[in-house]
């Protein structure tokens, strides 16, 4: 059984937004930047240029680095912040009951290779050097978790280097790896240099799995003694999620517009214009049963693959808008 310093370490997950919301005597809800180069880095400015905030009391903050929210949340130091649903698993054996209240993304990892690769599909890759996401990320997971109901077993069958992002992307730009196993919006970018899409996580997931509906990456979760006491908050909260969202799937362009927050320079006008394309899908709207279907199927699987020694005795997810 992992200490609670244990699982402070082990979350390292690919860098997402997250929601912080305070608990003072005015009920402000402060709202986690998140870093360039993350999915979620739209969310902030489209809500604003929108004023789909409405009367939250919102307070930014600024991260730190990939794994800071989920360790953060843990630890105590904040309310709300991202977290998959296998990652909420591993928290609930460590004694964390963390639940899943709101759409978070669904899955946006992507396997990439050089153009000039011989390699036209992960199972090609077996025995080649890959870059990957933080082991303990819910990319890292969702791949994994892919790879094992296909058959293949992720840890040993690659040789892999995990870490940082943006060290996976170094990596592979100086061709010191045959693969990158990355998140968006560096997999647009990278295409959008000429890199090479053999596959997705999600259309690995429905081809092992059988399933049909996109695989969730994560959602937003909070400690479930904190979900009791601040249901109001944490509705408004993800409203907002769901509001921004639906903006995002009714008007694509607007991924575009908003190129700077992923961190791209205006010349990189090829990779701009894939944004919206490849992007859009990756917001969800719904939070309904079929989600709840879907993350409980991730955990099951990956008890079945030995990725997670058992299931949480709770469920990991709840619907706010159900409960009132």
């Amino acid at each position: 059984m992992l200490d609670r310093r244990a699982v402070l370490r082990a979350f390292m997950a690919a860098g997402a937004a997250s929601l912080l919301a305070g608990c003072g005597d005015d009920e402000q809800a402060g709202v986690q930047d998140s870093e360039k180069g993350t999915a979620s880095a739209v969310l902030r400015p489209i809500s604003e240029k929108f004023g789909l905030a409405k009367d939250l009391n919102l307070r930014y903050v600024a991260g730190s680095g990939p794994g800071d929210v989920q360790n953060k949340l843990l630890s105590g130091a904040l309310n709300v912040s991202s977290f998959g649903p296998l990652g909420a698993a591993v928290s609930a054996g460590a004694g964390a009951d963390v639940v899943l209240f709101s759409p978070g993304l669904n899955n946006h990892v992507r396997w990439l290779v050089a153009a000039n690769s011989p390699y036209r599909s992960p199972a090609d890759l077996r025995g080649k050097s890959i870059a990957t996401p933080p082991k303990n990320s819910d990319a890292y997971r969702s791949a994994q978790l892919a790879a094992g109901v296909n058959g293949i077993r992720f840890d040993e069958e690659y040789k892999i280097h995990q870490g940082a992002v943006l060290n996976g992307v170094a990596l592979f730009e100086r061709g010191d790896v045959e693969a990158i196993v990355t998140i968006e919006p560096n997999a647009t970018r990278l295409v959008g240099q000429g890199a090479r899409q053999i596959a997705t996580v999600d259309e690995l997931w429905r081809q092992g799995s059988g399933e049909s509906a996109p695989l969730v990456l994560n959602g937003q979760g909070a400690l479930r003694s904190w979900l009791d006491g601040h249901r109001e908050i944490a509705l408004r909260l993800a409203r907002l999620r769901t509001d921004v969202h639906e903006r995002i799937r009714a008007e694509p362009r607007l991924l575009a517009e908003f190129h700077a927050a992923y961190g791209f320079a205006a010349t990189e006008t090829r990779a701009i214009a894939l944004l919206p394309e490849r992007m859009a899908a990756v917001y969800p709207t719904e939070w309904d049963q079929a989600t709840f279907a879907n993350l409980k199927l991730q955990i099951d699987k990956a008890v079945e693959l030995g990725i997670l020694p058992a299931a949480p005795a709770k469920d990991i997810h709840m619907n706010l808008e159900a409960s009132q």
